[in-house]
Formats: structure tokens, C-alpha cells, sequence
């Protein structure tokens, strides 16, 4: 479940292909711009940290919460139907950090066609990720589970416990997410090489290609 929301967070560094990531080696104006990403790898473990943790938190939240069943599977259950509001939780709480991030990758115009590629599957990621944002709205756990939890949520009924319509929830589950997660998955370890290639830190281009 958690590695299920991880991958959709950080679909922001997805790129194109393996083949593309052959490119050249970057030139000193990509270093540059290398290093300016890496200097925002605080604020996108942050969010994978508080990502990662969100499963657990709400878990607990949810323990007072009456009517959402006690079993193994009642509580999977519950935690996935709960995924779209750890996303959201996670943006209230670090929204600033993330456009940040976005201000810094926007006003990048780097060289090497892969670095261009993957700056541009990363500020897709980042917006889908911002699309989750509620606009600081309080969320009951307990009433997003049970909207959650039901056979046939009513738009409305989502849109008043999260403050978000029900089709960019169901947006978290759709196949161009598993699509972008599939090509990141591909793709990390030849992005890992290109930001070590630029002088990234080792610890940070995992961070940013893990």
C-alpha cells in the first residue's frame, strides 16, 4: 500500500526511456542545473517521509471511528480506500516546499534531451501530485473512510469530506499513473548515472532516483 502511493508522489521524476537515457554526458550548464535539484532534496524526502508515514498515522486515526470493521481485511481495506487522503494530508502539510520544487524545474532549460525529457515528466508529476490539493480543508478521517468505504461514493459526499471531486480521486488509480510508475521504475537507474555524471551527491541521487 505505502510503496503503492510512494511510486504515484514521486512519479514526478519519471522520464521517457532507456534509450534516451544514453545521451551525452551532461555540459557544465547541466551540472548546473543538476545541482540546483539536488538542492531540493530536502523538501521531496520530506514528502516521502510523510508520505511513507501516512498509512500508520491515519491507521491511528481511525481506531475510534465506529462501523469500518475490525479484520486483516477490513483494515487493508481500509488503509487503500484511505490513499487519496494520505495524498492530500501530505500537501496540505508541505504544499510550500512542493512549489517550490515546481518554481525551480520550471525555469530550467537544460541541454542534454534526457535531462530536458525527465525535468518535463517532473513537473507532470508534480502537477498531478498539486492537483490533490484541497486548499488547507480539515479533513474527519472517520467521514472520508466511510465516504470511502462505500460501493458507489456520490461526488458530492466526496467533495464534502475532501474537498476534491470524485474524479480526481479516482485519478490516484488510473492507468497512466501505473504507466509513468512503470517508466520510473525503468528509468532510475540510467537518471541516477546522468545526475552522478553532474556531481550530484550519491545519497541524493538515490534520493531522487530511488
Amino acid at each position: 500500500m505505502r510503496r503503492v502511493l510512494i511510486a504515484v508522489v514521486l512519479v514526478a521524476f519519471a522520464a521517457a526511456s532507456a534509450a534516451s537515457a544514453a545521451a551525452r554526458a551532461p555540459d557544465a550548464h547541466d551540472r548546473v542545473l543538476a545541482q540546483q535539484l539536488a538542492a531540493q532534496v530536502s523538501s521531496l524526502s520530506k514528502l516521502a517521509a510523510v508520505s511513507n508515514g501516512g498509512g500508520d498515522r491515519i491507521t491511528r486515526e481511525l481506531k475510534g471511528c465506529k462501523g469500518l470493521g475490525t479484520t486483516p481485511g477490513d483494515s487493508f481495506s481500509v488503509v487503500f480506500a484511505m490513499l487519496p487522503v494520505i495524498l492530500i494530508d501530505a500537501v496540505n502539510e508541505l504544499r510550500p516546499e512542493l512549489l517550490q520544487v515546481r518554481a525551480t524545474i520550471v525555469s530550467m532549460r537544460p541541454h542534454a534531451t534526457l535531462f530536458r525529457r525527465w525535468l518535463a515528466a517532473e513537473r507532470a508529476g508534480l502537477d498531478q501530485i498539486l492537483a490533490f490539493d484541497n486548499h488547507g480543508k480539515q479533513i474527519d478521517f472517520c467521514a472520508a473512510a466511510k465516504v470511502m468505504l462505500a460501493k458507489r461514493p456520490r461526488d458530492a459526499d466526496v467533495r464534502a469530506v475532501l474537498g476534491l471531486s470524485l474524479a480526481r480521486v479516482k485519478s490516484l488509480f488510473s492507468g497512466s499513473s501505473s504507466a509513468a510508475s512503470a517508466v520510473a521504475t525503468k528509468l532510475n537507474p540510467q537518471m541516477r548515472a546522468f545526475l552522478l555524471a553532474a556531481g550530484v551527491r550519491r545519497s541524493v541521487a538515490v534520493q531522487l532516483t530511488k
